[in-house]
């Protein structure tokens, strides 16, 4: 199969949980026997946009996807060796597929939705980023994110996983459940070092 097809959602597939079973069938399978973490996450975030591209869910197949962004911002693994996050050091962009963004994301809290993700070691699901206190508007389209926490085989979060909406309230526990999912094949198939 050609690499390309990962991203192939069929139409028999009609809840997120369906899809994220899909998707990462195919993304384990895309990332067998590979552990380099820069290719990794290209893969990653590929086969993610464009499968919520493709998904009848996340209104595939219309002219303004609704998945507008997916990406990685990273901790320098320099600064990454401590069990706890801290902001002595910005976030970086990392792989991504979607419309150029902001190049860092310095990690304070109240900083935006990255910065509080990567700080809280936890999972944030924003239905409307208009309302969220410090949202960095990268794309003036974006009205609903979420972030999942990256962590390395060490347990440490080394960064985190971002998605972008272009609808409010896209983003839900079926998102949330997959996508950690995501991240740990990620902990757990990377060499981070």
């Amino acid at each position: 199969m050609p690499h390309a097809d990962s991203s192939y959602i069929p139409s028999t597939i009609s809840t997120k949980s369906e899809f994220y079973e899909h998707v990462i069938t195919h993304l384990e399978a895309l990332l067998e026997g590979e552990r380099y973490w820069v290719t990794n996450l290209a893969q990653t975030s590929a086969i993610l946009y464009h499968s919520y591209l493709a998904s009848s869910l996340y209104g595939g197949g219309s002219i303004h996807p609704v998945v507008n962004w997916c990406g990685f911002y990273l901790h320098p693994p320099s600064t990454s060796s401590s069990s706890h996050p801290s902001s002595t050091s910005l976030l970086l962009l990392g792989p991504y597929q979607g419309r150029p963004a902001c190049l860092s994301i310095t990690p304070i809290k109240g900083k935006g939705v990255c910065a509080d993700g990567f700080l809280s070691q936890r999972t944030l699901i924003v239905n409307n980023v208009d309302e969220y206190p410090g949202h960095i508007a990268c794309d003036g389209d974006t009205k609903s994110e979420i972030v999942v926490p990256l962590r390395n085989d060490h347990n440490v979060v080394i960064g985190v996983l971002d998605l972008d909406s272009t609808l409010l309230s896209t983003f839900n526990e079926d998102d949330q459940k997959g996508l950690e999912r995501v991240v740990e094949i990620l902990r757990k198939g990377c060499n981070w070092s």
